[in-house]
């Protein structure tokens, strides 16, 4: 399986939000809405963390993730002076399970080992891919009610 990362351009914000929406279906359909709420609701989150993301993070690397010809995802990190931040890793359910987080941090723990950086991360409790993180080495090192701070050194 060949996998690339893919500058992204303004051209790609259809597929941005159908991967955003993607995260987030399982949540919001056992909230009971109807459709148009849930539209409208993906909508004005998925804006809101575009601003988000890019006023807090103004020297991010922006990627989508292309398997074959097809789009699965989208890569989000950050290369500071002390450390290597992974900002958002999200890949389509249907491509999930299939190796491609796994081998795209472990290109990024790489990166990092080589300049001596430890990685951080920020995920939901309830998020599944901290599983994957804690395999990769990631350690919690603060909590929240929502989230948890993961270190890989």
């Amino acid at each position: 399986m060949k996998i690339e990362l893919k500058s992204i351009t303004k051209e790609d914000e259809a597929f941005l939000y159908e991967i955003y929406a993607s995260t987030r279906n399982q949540e919001i359909d056992s909230w009971g809405w109807s459709a148009e709420q849930k539209a409208l609701f993906l909508e004005m989150q998925w804006r809101t963390q575009q601003v988000s993301y890019n006023q807090q993070f103004q020297e991010a690397n922006h990627f989508i993730i292309v398997v074959g010809e097809q789009y699965v995802g989208r890569l989000l990190t950050e290369e500071l002076t002390d450390y290597h931040h992974l900002i958002d890793i999200s890949i389509l359910p249907s491509y999930q399970g299939k190796g491609i987080g796994t081998l795209l941090i472990t290109q990024l723990l790489q990166k990092a080992r080589e300049g001596n950086k430890p990685v951080i991360l920020q995920v939901f409790h309830t998020n599944p891919a901290r599983n994957l993180y804690e395999r990769l080495g990631f350690q919690v090192s603060s909590a929240d009610e929502i989230y948890l701070k993961m270190r890989w050194q």
